[in-house]
């Protein structure tokens, strides 16, 4: 894989990083026999690369976890994006790097929908659902959207240090995106961070809650108590968001989709990328299956491609791309 060596800075106090273009392609799927494939096997095949391929990617293996990222860029190119990087310090002096790929606007360029899914894992662990899923989902998002006209920019980032012991000492890389864009003075009009959508279950009473069930009741929400949807969660300020992206999967049909706006002092709707593009003003919300909330294998060596349903992920992913199409006006 070869660099084109272009350099741009975007933001301050990140070093010297900026975003350059990249040639090559690394995949672990040819595209003509990614043509051939079921979007199910699709996802699969991303996840096992990643959770397989890369399974040490995380602060006790730099080198794996950056590999990771340069194969997540190599796939945005194989699309036909030309890939970016974003420096993120790491807490032992070194850098890591989001990869962003970028579909311009045609009508309102400089209104930007981000998604993003984080691509480094739990140290000791594969990390298949957490979060190979999510990357999986945004690269089938990629893929959907290449070349294809939207009124708004649509922006793919892959963040590196979003578990916490990676980012432990430096920078969350979608803290360093965030700020950044902020300090660009950039018209984030949405995120959604891609959290986890693998695991389901049928079984009675496999969905949990990081709250009472007392608060659910005094907030009006009858929410499943069986493990077999997606969630599209928010703050209460994120209502408009939740509501539009909640409908527009809820349209396509493709898995059972259960919006949820929750106050802002509960602790768990923090824990992703999204809540930075919170701190910085942006309206954002998590997509997620509800990680330990169901999933038994969360932060756990069991977080393995065979627990996963792909099927429902296939569900998830069409429904974001009405989502998408939704919030960010395709014509």
């Amino acid at each position: 894989m070869k660099h084109t060596g272009k350099l741009f800075v975007i933001g301050v106090g990140v070093g010297l990083l900026g975003l350059f273009v990249l040639g090559g392609c690394v995949s672990g799927v040819g595209v003509d026999r990614e043509v051939e494939m079921s979007v199910a096997d699709r996802l699969e095949a991303d996840v096992r690369v990643l959770s397989e391929g890369y399974g040490g990617r995380s602060a006790w293996d730099r080198g794996m976890l950056d590999a990771a990222g340069m194969w997540v860029a190599g796939r945005f190119e194989a699309m036909g994006y030309s890939v970016a990087f974003e420096a993120v310090p790491n807490g032992d002096g070194s850098e890591g790097f989001n990869v962003i790929a970028e579909l311009v606007g045609t009508a309102l360029p400089d209104e930007i929908v981000v998604v993003g899914a984080h691509y480094d894992a739990e140290v000791k662990t594969p990390g298949a659902d957490d979060n190979a899923s999510g990357v999986a989902g945004m690269l089938e998002l990629a893929r959907r959207f290449a070349g294809r006209p939207m009124g708004r920019t649509v922006r793919f980032i892959g963040f590196t240090n979003e578990e916490g012991s990676n980012s432990r000492g430096g920078k969350m890389g979608s803290r360093v995106s965030a700020a950044n864009s902020k300090a660009r003075g950039e018209n984030i009009v949405a995120m959604m961070s891609i959290e986890m959508i693998g695991y389901y279950s049928d079984e009675a009473d496999s969905q949990r809650y990081p709250f009472p069930p007392g608060m659910a009741e005094q907030l009006g929400l009858e929410l499943p108590t069986v493990a077999d949807f997606i969630s599209v969660v928010g703050r209460f300020a994120d209502r408009a968001l939740i509501e539009r992206m909640g409908g527009a999967m809820i349209e396509v049909g493709g898995i059972s989709v259960v919006p949820v706006a929750l106050p802002a002092q509960v602790p768990a709707l923090y824990r992703s990328d999204h809540a930075n593009y919170w701190f910085e003003g942006y309206s954002a919300v998590m997509v997620t299956d509800t990680s330990e909330y169901r999933f038994p294998h969360y932060h756990q060596m069991g977080d393995v491609a065979e627990v996963l349903d792909f099927g429902r992920m296939r569900g998830v992913v069409d429904g974001l791309e009405g989502a998408v199409v939704r919030l960010g006006g395709g014509e």
